[in-house]
């Protein structure tokens, strides 16, 4: 919270929690800690990856969300930009994500470790630059790519990431995929 442009989206979000919480901090923290419940218990298989789908991508999102906003799952209905950084516009983020999830699930298997840095910094990116949700996108992005890519028999650590570092590929990311890629490589490895 706080981290786009105005406060209209966290005005939005204190008006619109289940908890009625009005204060940006406690908001912060309830919210943080429903997270990691939610987190802990997808780690236990209370979630399942049967595919990859959009459909997917918006129920894991419900999950992770459900006990803080009614709107958790649902595509966002105003623009968002973080700093210079203008996210998909509202009316393109069905088609866009449409596009990018059929692109996702045509994908072919990955040859080496270093194709797989590629396609996921790809779409690690995309799925950011689409940005659908208020709340929540990279959180949510990070637990699908690490299923997807799980699924394809490699492993994505992003506990081990160096938060300045990719913090830093993230912003580069929409016009340079190369740092991204880097992260990538230094956090994937193939499932034993």
């Amino acid at each position: 919270m706080g981290k786009y442009n105005d406060k209209e989206n966290d005005k939005y979000l204190i008006k619109h929690n289940l908890l009625e919480i009005n204060s940006y901090k406690e908001l912060e923290r309830a919210e943080a800690l429903a997270f990691s419940l939610r987190a802990m218990a997808l780690e236990q298989n209370d979630f399942i990856f049967e595919s990859f789908t959009l459909k997917k991508f918006q129920e894991l999102h419900h999950y992770l969300f459900q006990d803080i906003y009614p709107f958790a799952g649902n595509f966002r209905n105003v623009q968002l930009m973080k700093g210079a950084t203008r996210f998909c516009q509202v009316q393109f983020l069905d088609s866009y994500a449409s596009n990018l999830f059929m692109e996702l699930n045509e994908e072919p298997l990955w040859n080496s470790l270093n194709e797989a840095a590629d396609r996921l910094a790809y779409f690690k990116a995309e799925l950011n630059m689409l940005h659908p949700f208020r709340e929540g996108n990279g959180r949510t992005i990070r637990i699908f790519l690490h299923a997807y890519a799980m699924s394809r028999g490699i492993e994505w650590s992003y506990e081990t990431l160096e938060s300045e570092k990719y913090l830093h590929a993230m912003i580069k990311s929409v016009t340079d995929l190369k740092p991204l890629r880097e992260v990538f490589l230094e956090t994937i490895q193939y499932v034993e």
